[in-house]
Parts: structure tokens; sequence; C-alpha cells
């Protein structure tokens, strides 16, 4: 959905540093809504180089501790945090 796009894209640009112009294509590739009339905007206006909101940056523990409390989400999709307890890996 919408919010988890912007914390990925957000996340992407505001702690790994990463352009929107890297994120667009295989972002693109792995959404089956695709339209680029939305998608590269978007990508732009949640990276903080076009539009007249301020930036969107979103908290990685609260986000977690909202989201994906028990951490399964996290340790299935990044392997490297899959011995990291629990109370380490929702630290605020």
């Amino acid at each position: 959905n919408f919010r988890m796009r912007c914390m990925l894209v957000s996340f992407a640009s505001y702690n790994l540093w990463l352009s929107w112009k890297h994120l667009g294509p295989p972002l693109a590739k792995l959404f089956i809504d695709y339209e680029p009339g939305i998608h590269y905007p978007q990508l732009q206006m949640q990276s903080g180089t076009t539009g007249i909101n301020s930036n969107r940056i979103y908290n990685v523990s609260k986000q977690m501790k909202d989201h994906d409390p028990m951490g399964q989400f996290t340790r299935c999709f990044v392997p490297e945090l899959a011995d990291v307890p629990l109370a380490n890996l929702v630290k605020a």
C-alpha cells in the first residue's frame, strides 16, 4: 500500500542515502500496479527532491514496533538480522 511504499523509499533515501533514480527501476519491476506517471513523481516526493511537502522521514524503530513487533518480517527479508535478539532488534 501507499504507506509501505513511502516507508521503503524514505528508508532507502534517508538511511541508506540511495538516489530515487536508482530505486525506480527495481521497484517498478516489483510493483504489480506500476504506472510510470505515478511511480516516479512519488519516488521524487518521498525522497525529498520535488514537491511542496516537507520531507517524510519515517522512524525505523517506531515503524518496526508498530508493524513488525515480533521481527518476523524483518528477519525474513533481512537475513543478516535473523539472530539478533528481539530486544535489540526493536530498540528505540
